[in-house]
């Protein structure tokens, strides 16, 4: 009994960030995506969330600061 309510109040989903390592050029793009208003904001975003993947940053803080619902991820 223990381990089935203790299984029901388990976290869905990954709880830690993914780890990803970025070269020079490819944080540059990245970072040149963000500024740019020539590309749709979906990929913009999506650089965004790739920049904040590389600087550690967890997948729930990640989903609040670009504004995009934590299931999504």
């Amino acid at each position: 009994m223990v381990l089935f309510l203790r299984g029901l109040s388990m976290a869905r989903g990954r709880t830690t960030s993914l780890a990803i390592r970025l070269t020079p050029a490819e944080r540059q793009t990245l970072l040149t995506w963000q500024r740019s208003t020539l590309i749709p904001a979906g990929l913009a975003r999506r650089g965004r969330i790739l920049l904040l993947l590389a600087d550690g940053v967890t997948i729930t803080d990640i989903a609040a600061t670009v504004g995009i619902s934590r299931r999504h991820t």
